[in-house]
């Protein structure tokens, strides 16, 4: 699938204490929660981790580098009728949405070290799909419960 659109994302930069945020950090987990739920409310899944190891320098163009990538795709085996998404530390609580396919849930992360020393770190959570008529009802409701940065205008896609 290559016609991947936007249709929700919610960004967050990290908010720590500046004493800690102008220290030397070695790494920084990025903790993120994503279940997968039946129409009976039967979850599966969790929180997971991934570690970013390596910030940029203030001069060079800030990238974004994955952390974890969930797909769901047309016709696949046991699809789950539910999503349960957040940003451990960073969403007060999880977001339950209706899962669908296509679905592409992405877990990316920034950091970057600014002039003055201290760590820049921001953390994303992003949502794609196919956008047509047929779907259009169902990428709404998911747009208004997810996206929380509002790049997407949820009654228009």
């Amino acid at each position: 699938i290559n016609d991947w659109e936007l249709i929700g994302s919610r960004t967050y930069s990290w908010k720590g204490n500046e004493v800690l945020r102008c220290k030397h950090w070695d790494k920084v987990a990025i903790r993120w929660h994503l279940s997968t739920c039946s129409a009976y409310g039967e979850c599966s899944g969790g929180t997971n981790v991934d570690y970013a190891t390596k910030a940029q320098n203030w001069t060079e163009m800030p990238v974004w580098r994955n952390a974890f990538t969930y797909v769901q795709v047309p016709g696949q085996l046991n699809k789950t009728q539910q999503l349960r998404l957040g940003l451990t530390g960073y969403d007060s609580r999880k977001t339950q949405v209706e899962a669908f396919a296509p679905l592409k849930i992405d877990v990316d992360w920034r950091w970057q070290i600014t002039r003055d020393g201290c760590n820049n770190f921001v953390v994303r959570m992003s949502a794609m799909s196919m956008i047509n008529e047929k779907m259009r009802p169902k990428l709404e409701r998911f747009c208004r419960l997810f996206d929380k940065d509002h790049f997407v205008d949820c009654t228009n896609l």
